[in-house]
């Protein structure tokens, strides 16, 4: 008899654990990843001034052409999301060659898009349907002198940082790796003077 109720126990808990973990794995089951280059662009200049303001954009098609693919990837379809965000922060370096986060939103500009601000910027890339693009436009205004940085958050396959598709529960959620132009090791890194 005991050895049956411990079978029943040992059955039970393993029954219950499994639908634990497949109740708490649903959301990456309609998870899919691509590797798109170029997506976000730091519009740079030859030299920065006080009051110059560092633009970040990224504007691109619903239809992405993928690596080993011949049709492009509707992305609008595939993920019924009306935007994709990525993160990056502002950084100054400071007497002691520290780098300190400089982002707020007193200094930022936005242009297209939505942005939420913390100690990193979040940038929500907005879906215009007419235009069948994803838009993003953000600014920081270059307040002080200095020596600055902009950063990207390493990203899921540890090279590029990711945009991610703000989908529905029932929808596939996108994560793209990508890149941004004149980055160095994840940074841009510039002078005000």
């Amino acid at each position: 008899m005991k050895t049956i109720k411990y079978t029943f126990f040992f059955t039970l808990a393993t029954l219950l654990m499994a639908a634990e973990c497949t109740k708490g794995d649903e959301e990456f089951y309609n998870s899919v990843y691509t590797t798109v280059p170029n997506l976000v662009n730091v519009e740079t200049q030859n030299s920065y001034a006080v009051n110059d303001i560092l633009w970040v954009n990224s504007n691109f098609s619903q239809f992405l052409a993928e690596p080993n693919q011949s049709t492009p990837l509707d992305i609008f379809k595939t993920t019924n999301s009306n935007k994709f965000s990525f993160l990056y922060s502002i950084e100054k370096q400071n007497s002691n060659a520290v780098w300190q986060n400089i982002a707020n939103e007193d200094h930022f500009i936005l242009d297209e898009g939505l942005v939420s601000i913390n100690n990193y910027i979040t940038a929500y890339a907005i879906y215009n349907a007419s235009a069948q693009e994803y838009n993003y436009r953000g600014g920081i205004k270059l307040t002080e002198p200095g020596t600055y940085r902009i950063g990207f958050f390493a990203g899921y396959n540890g090279q590029n940082f990711d945009l991610i598709s703000d989908s529905s529960t029932a929808s596939t959620f996108l994560t793209i790796a990508t890149s941004a132009n004149n980055i160095d090791a994840g940074y841009y890194t510039f002078s005000v003077n």
